[in-house]
C-alpha cells in the first residue's frame, strides 16, 4: 500500500501478528493434547536429570 504525505510517496507495510494464545486457540484438540503431553514429558525428564545431578553432587558429613 502506498500513501502520499506532503507530495512524497511512502510505501506502508502493515504486519498482522497473532499472539501465541491465538495460535494455541486455533489448534485442534488432538494437537493441544500432544503439546501438553510433550511438555509434561520434558518437565518429567528434566526433573529426573536435576534429581540425579543433585544426588551425584551430594556429599555427606562423614566424607569430609
Amino acid at each position: 500500500m502506498t500513501t502520499v504525505i506532503q507530495g512524497v510517496n511512502y510505501c506502508v507495510v502493515v504486519l498482522h501478528q497473532q499472539s501465541w494464545l491465538d495460535e494455541l486457540n486455533n489448534l485442534e484438540p488432538l494437537k493441544v493434547g500432544a503439546l501438553l503431553s510433550a511438555t509434561a514429558l520434558v518437565w518429567y525428564v528434566a526433573s529426573g536429570i536435576r534429581t540425579t545431578l543433585n544426588l551425584l553432587g551430594h556429599t555427606s558429613n562423614s566424607e569430609e
